[in-house]
């Protein structure tokens, strides 16, 4: 086998670098479910193109890092050979499929991350079940989810996405619907951390939801999201009793449609973990069309993130992120609310707190540095591809963050301080990342209210 680096060094101590190459064809071995039209769909050359020397080697890395990004392969590699003369080019790929079908039990924890949960190790707080997720389902990087879950939460959804419908694979949809059960449920923020009641008779909150959304991708690198939804909300009168914001105008029963735009670009080198790259999404997404009238929604909000990744020098990179949400409309009643400490808009060395915010940024930063840079192994007793053969690497990093949120000062609770304050938090921690988008984080940070923390996390910091 040839590398692409000393194949292209080869090509290029035979003619000048603007010379060019022709793409004589390009073979695929190993997809035995995934189609070749999805294959092909992340490549930026095909058959007969005609391209500098110079070019070869960049393009064929950065349909290997696209083709890694669709999340159905562990392991892509390329091959380049000579065609009928030194001028033509066969590309090669083979690649490891990854296990597409997964029936998983569910023990879910009901906190907003494992940390707060730890806090108390409240086991009653635990739901149970099983998720069948059938990724490329029909090969066509189409996925399946559905889901029973009981215990503590009562979730039952199906979901289905099919990237292409046409013949250039530029539009796509999906389509779900779920009903989700609550005995317990968040309704108010007191001491910047989340307040639970619980119902001892009845659910204290019922969801019933259902949408359609297309997808726009007109080229490799850059996606459009539309997606209309429905949304019913029962809520008892015992929790409505415990927060007169908590529902709008204090409605036991809320309905309405919503309509949401997501624009993403994605350059990074892997997504799951990136350490090249940069990536920007904006979405739009305004609750209430008209449809329904008492009560009324009438909420929109705006978010938008940028992330840039450099590779300062071999095993030493950087990171930076930053990303905001405001919103308009009329007051935003509790069971929408949410600020900093949700997903992944979280400043660390906050992870047990909450900011309600109708506006918030947050702006992060990591300096990493590759103790163990990915390599390959095997496991030597699984005799799957699929399984045995692995990657793995492991980065000790530093970080600083910052954020701030912002809400009315009239309708703030003294004790939630976090509000209308500036939040940082500092720390180091180690990371280790390995196939099937597996991302382990251990920090130990230190914020303004010199709180220091040891939290675990199972995504990519930035």
């Amino acid at each position: 086998m040839i590398t692409l680096s000393s194949f292209t060094t080869i090509l290029q101590g035979q003619y000048q670098s603007y010379e060019p190459v022709i793409i004589e064809a390009v073979r695929l071995t190993g997809n035995k479910i995934t189609r070749d039209k999805i294959i092909y769909r992340e490549l930026m050359f095909s058959p007969g193109d005609t391209l500098p020397v110079e070019h070869l080697d960049s393009l064929v890395t950065r349909a290997k890092e696209n083709l890694m990004n669709t999340s159905l392969f562990n392991f892509v590699e390329t091959e380049l050979m000579m065609g009928k003369d030194s001028l033509h080019v066969i590309v090669s790929f083979h690649f490891t499929e990854r296990w597409y079908i997964w029936p998983i039990p569910i023990l879910k924890i009901s906190d907003r991350n494992f940390n707060v949960w730890w806090e108390t190790k409240d086991w009653s707080r635990l739901s149970y079940g099983f998720y069948v997720n059938w990724r490329n389902f029909s090969g066509n990087k189409d996925n399946l989810t559905t889901t029973l879950q009981f215990g503590f939460d009562r979730l039952f959804s199906v979901q289905y996405n099919f990237p292409y419908l046409n013949a250039r694979q530029m539009l796509g949809m999906g389509f779900g619907a779920g009903r989700w059960r609550q005995k317990e449920t968040a309704y108010v923020t007191d001491d910047n951390r989340q307040q639970f009641f619980q119902d001892q008779d009845n659910y204290a909150r019922e969801d019933l939801y259902g949408f359609g959304r297309f997808f726009i991708r007109p080229g490799i690198y850059n996606t459009h999201l539309l997606e209309i939804r429905y949304d019913h909300h029962h809520f008892s009168d015992s929790l409505l009793a415990q927060n007169e914001y908590y529902s709008v105008k204090g409605y036991d029963n809320v309905q309405y449609f919503s309509f949401r735009y997501h624009f993403k670009s994605d350059h990074r080198d892997y997504k799951q973990y990136p350490l090249k790259g940069y990536y920007f999404d904006i979405e739009a997404v305004k609750h209430g069309l008209g449809v329904f009238k008492k009560p009324a929604m009438n909420t929109f909000h705006l978010m938008a993130a940028f992330r840039k990744f450099w590779e300062l020098q071999p095993r030493l990179y950087f990171a930076t992120g930053l990303n905001g949400r405001a919103s308009a409309g009329d007051y935003q009643p509790y069971f929408l609310l949410q600020g900093i400490g949700y997903g992944r808009d979280i400043v660390r060395a906050y992870e047990y707190f909450v900011v309600d915010a109708r506006h918030f940024v947050i702006f992060k930063n990591n300096l990493k540095y590759a103790l163990v840079p990915q390599r390959e192994d095997r496991i030597r007793f699984i005799r799957s591809e699929k399984f045995g053969r692995i990657f793995y690497a492991l980065y000790l990093n530093v970080f600083l963050d910052a954020g701030y949120g912002y809400f009315e000062k009239e309708l703030a609770r003294e004790s939630n301080d976090l509000q209308n304050s500036l939040l940082l938090g500092y720390g180091t921690g180690v990371d280790f990342t390995t196939y099937y988008d597996i991302v382990i984080r251990l920090e130990f940070s230190m914020n303004l209210m010199n709180k220091p923390g040891i939290y675990l996390h199972f995504m990519a910091p930035i």
